[in-house]
């Protein structure tokens, strides 16, 4: 990947965890580089969800032809993203401090797309149909995000125990201790989940007036990237080891292609929709 501009940023700043954020914005990179390369003319794109807004930062600075905007609301648990936004900001990226609720705009998108955000809104549902009403024909809702069908929390690194309540009192030491964590700046980012299945979405999906607003791809092809990740990048392992030691077993036992049978239960989530 090029050096871009808020790399070199932050290179020459503080920052201790800048390359946690960096390898998650590479991340989101490679998936929103692929969607942006098939635009013809200018597309106006839209992040909601922006947190540090070094994925934002790279984008626009890698289709310039474009016009690319982010929100961010700094919510529960995402206090210490305005420090590095700040920082981003000296780049010259449009970003917005406000919630998609929030958000009034005559512009309709091309591409409205969020990375490990929408477990984090506080009603997703909402969250789908408000993207529907802001994309032009055609365009693009795009979502990254953990699937809470899979047991595991990755933001804590803990089992999910049943639901949210029950893993809350069983864990409730650990969620404490990491959310006191003066450093980390994660406050309150257990109330902030909303603990989103991927059953629920596509239940949600064809039970109401949004099958007839977007055309619905699940991509399920995200799970060997999810193996190949921690195969490959090396913060991501050694942040999520129990997840990565799993993922590696499953991959040496040969059972991926079962899983696929059962695409609820992936791990992590990749949804277009397609508006209509």
């Amino acid at each position: 990947m090029k050096k871009y501009e808020i790399l070199r940023v932050l290179n020459d700043s503080s920052f201790e965890n800048s390359a946690l954020w960096v390898a998650e914005a590479e991340f989101g990179f490679s998936y929103l580089k692929e969607k942006i390369d098939s635009f013809a003319g200018t597309a106006k794109i839209l992040e909601v969800g922006c947190g540090t807004g070094i994925l934002l930062s790279m984008l626009a600075e890698e289709f310039s032809q474009h016009e690319l905007n982010g929100i961010e609301p700094f919510g529960d648990g995402h206090s210490l993203f305005k420090d590095l936004n700040s920082a981003v900001r000296k780049t010259g990226v449009n970003l917005k401090i406000e919630s998609y609720e929030d958000h009034k705009s005559e512009t309709k998108y091309d591409l409205i797309y969020c990375v490990n955000v929408f477990e984090h809104v506080d009603d997703w549902r909402h969250f789908l149909n408000w993207a529907a009403d802001n994309l032009n024909e055609g365009g693009v809702f795009f979502v990254l995000c953990p699937n809470y069908g899979f047991p595991y929390e990755p933001h804590f690194k803990i089992p999910i125990i049943f639901n949210k309540n029950l893993t809350y009192k069983l864990f409730k030491n650990h969620i404490l201790k990491f959310e006191e964590n003066m450093d980390s700046g994660t406050f309150g980012l257990w109330n902030s989940l909303n603990f989103v299945k991927k059953k629920e979405v596509r239940k949600f999906f064809n039970q109401t007036e949004l099958s007839q607003k977007f055309v619905m791809h699940d991509e399920t092809g995200i799970i060997d990237d999810m193996v190949n990740r921690v195969s490959e990048d090396a913060e991501f392992r050694k942040r999520q080891f129990l997840l990565g030691s799993i993922a590696v077993l499953m991959k040496k036992l040969g059972v991926f292609n079962l899983i696929k049978r059962f695409p609820n239960y992936i791990p992590y989530m990749k949804f277009s929709f397609i508006k209509r």
